[in-house]
């Protein structure tokens, strides 16, 4: 997207550059805005799958095969994501409304996250925001490894996040969770 045009990206849309321009001050702006509707679509797909009323290791699982279903629904996306983080990096302005942008989802992830503990009645030993963090940063990372090496195996991914919820659940005392038993990491 950082070479493509003003002109093209209108084009590629059906609208003129003066259309691009009356919604959208920059490509970074247009970014941003995809990026809060990408987000704002994963974090209800992450509360579908996540409800608190089943077995905490099939939703956990079930949520990352979710997630990875959902990046691979638009194949483009993570790339043209790294592409943008890069571009954060080298842009202080740009920086600060991405990073506020990610933090705001993961504020919402870790009411999520919370919500979900809470159901089961149990009280993790890391806040909700830190739970929500790392989830990110597994997704995150997991994605941009994908890009480099397209034959990863994707089953890794739920895979981490099976071993991630068993040390979270091993620092748990007491949990009170009707079925609840170690998720498989075969």
């Amino acid at each position: 997207m950082q070479g493509a045009s003003i002109d093209a990206i209108a084009a590629d849309a059906g609208f003129t550059k003066g259309a691009f321009y009356a919604n959208f001050a920059s490509k970074q702006d247009l970014f941003l805005t995809v990026l809060e509707q990408k987000f704002a679509t994963a974090l209800a797909d992450l509360e579908a799958a996540m409800p608190g009323a089943g077995v905490p290791a099939d939703e956990a699982h079930n949520a990352a095969e979710r997630f990875l279903a959902y990046a691979d629904s638009d194949p483009e996306w993570p790339r043209l994501y790294q592409e943008f983080a890069a571009l954060a990096a080298r842009d202080p302005a740009f920086r600060e409304q991405l990073a506020a942008r990610v933090h705001e989802l993961r504020e919402r992830m870790a009411a999520v996250f919370e919500h979900w503990a809470a159901s089961y009645g149990v009280k993790p030993v890391f806040a909700p925001q830190e739970v929500a963090a790392m989830t990110f940063f597994m997704a995150d990372g997991f994605l941009m490894h994908r890009l480099i090496d397209p034959a990863l195996d994707e089953s890794l991914y739920s895979k981490m996040v099976d071993v991630f919820l068993q040390g979270l659940l091993a620092q748990v005392e007491g949990v009170h969770t009707p079925g609840a038993q170690a998720p498989s990491v075969s």
